[in-house]
Order: C-alpha cells, then structure tokens, then sequence
C-alpha cells in the first residue's frame, strides 16, 4: 500500500500557507516604509548638520550645495538654492529650507498628512523645527 497524502491534507497545507502569507505581507510592506522613513530620518539629520557647520565655519551660505552633497533623485533643490524638498507620489513630505533674513534660519518642515511613509516618519519621532545659525 502506498504512503502519501491525502487531499483534505494538501488543502489544509495550502490553505495553512495562505493564511500566513496574508500576515506576513502587510508586514513586509510597513517594514519597508520604516526603512524609507529611517533613510529620511537620516538625510534630514546629516543635510541639517552639514549646513550648520557650514554657516557656522563660512559665515553665510548662498546654495545649499555648497554644505552639502544630496541625492538629487530624492531631493529636489529650487531655484534659490536654499530650499529642499523630498516628495512623494508628487506631495512635499520634508523640507529643508534657509531663511537668510537676519538672523538666518535652518527650517525644516515635515508633512505627515502626505504619504505613508511621512506618516512613518512622523511615528519615528521627526518633527518640523526652527533653528538659528551661528
């Protein structure tokens, strides 16, 4: 007689699987938005430093490619030069922008309402804020 399995027993399997999948996808998903969050998190972190020092050390700052090296994929700069933004699904979900009028001002501007992953990045604690450079 032969061992196999039975039909009723390869459903349940399959039906096992399914079931698993539709909890670990979604999941997967919002692990991803994370790490696009986290990226920003990052980038928002490093441009603001550089452009700190940069003021700190120049006394003025006319682009803010001059502090700074950005990905122009994710970044777009205007036409000022001292306003960033990153986008997604073409709504604005951080930006960085000088405000040169005395005393100058680092802005950063965060949008949670845009985009799920500016949501996520709400979630990890990034905030808009105004700082004066020195």
């Amino acid at each position: 007689m032969k061992q196999a399995f039975t039909l009723i027993e390869l459903i349940f399997v399959i039906v096992v699987i399914g079931v698993l999948t539709s909890f670990a996808l979604p999941k997967f998903n919002d692990t991803r938005e994370y790490a696009v969050a986290n990226s920003i998190k990052q980038d928002i972190s490093a441009i603001s430093r550089a452009i700190k020092s940069y003021y700190l050390i120049k006394g003025d700052i006319n682009d803010i490619s001059d502090a700074t090296n950005f990905n122009d994929n994710l970044w777009t700069k205007d036409s000022t030069g001292l306003r960033l933004d990153y986008s997604i699904a073409s709504s604005s979900c951080a930006s960085i922008e000088i405000d040169k009028a005395p005393p100058a001002k680092l802005i950063v501007d965060i949008d949670g309402s845009s985009h799920k992953v500016c949501q996520k990045l709400v979630e990890l604690g990034v905030k808009s804020f105004e700082e004066e450079l020195y």
